[in-house]
């Protein structure tokens, strides 16, 4: 047996979706994209989407780190 299946799904556990953002659905989400420093697209259920800019990795840390706590999931979109 080559490892265990979600037999939901059809496929292994950490095989990766087309598009991962199939995983998030519905729930409150942000994305990360790199454009002269970073832009924060935030996703609220029930709200209006929401852009943040970030000039510095440290101020992008922050506010990724603010959003996380608030229960939101992280997406990092041209990320290796």
């Amino acid at each position: 047996m080559a490892g265990p299946r979600d037999l939901r799904r059809g496929a292994k556990p950490f095989e990766r979706p087309a598009d991962p953002t199939e995983i998030i659905g519905g729930k409150s989400h942000f994305i990360v994209q790199p454009f002269r420093g970073f832009v924060l697209s935030v996703h609220r259920r029930g709200q209006v989407a929401e852009t943040i800019l970030c000039r510095t990795e440290g101020e992008l840390n922050r506010i990724r780190r603010r959003l996380s706590d608030e229960g939101l999931i992280g997406y990092a979109r041209g990320a290796a």
